[in-house]
């Protein structure tokens, strides 16, 4: 469910989803917990820029070679922009913490919903999860941005 929620809000806000070029090993490591998070954290850090994807613990993209890059902006009263690195398009939605905030949700502008476990959240990076089409744990990593 969450893999259909993710590729329709990069199909509909990006025009395609992330391109993966690699394969990594299967990682038996425990699971991570979820990390609350508050909505000050993540709307008053500016804008948060994607500069890391994992799969399984193991890096598959890191800054400039992420396809379909991308910056979020997080406002308090609930809406987000979304602004595509390459060419400065950007599209708006909501958001919201669900499940005593260890849960980002997401609305985009054409009403599709995606949920994220958020790993953890700092003043200068915000790191949350989703299990992929593949069935494999997916990571974004962002970093704060003035």
């Amino acid at each position: 469910m969450f893999t259909l929620r993710l590729r329709n809000w990069l199909f509909l806000s990006a025009f395609a989803g992330l391109a993966l070029g690699s394969c990594s090993k299967k990682d038996d490591a425990q699971p991570v917990t979820p990390t609350s998070a508050t909505t000050q954290q993540l709307a008053t850090s500016g804008s948060w820029r994607l500069d890391e994807i994992t799969q399984n613990s193991q890096v598959s993209s890191s800054g400039a070679g992420i396809k379909d890059r991308y910056s979020l902006k997080f406002r308090a009263d609930g809406t987000y922009s979304q602004t595509l690195l390459a060419d400065n398009t950007t599209y708006n939605g909501t958001w919201m913490l669900m499940s005593n905030n260890t849960v980002l949700d997401f609305t985009d502008h054409k009403g599709a919903n995606s949920e994220y476990t958020i790993s953890s959240v700092s003043g200068t990076a915000l790191r949350y999860r989703f299990t992929n089409k593949t069935n494999q744990t997916e990571e974004l990593g962002f970093s704060a941005q003035p």
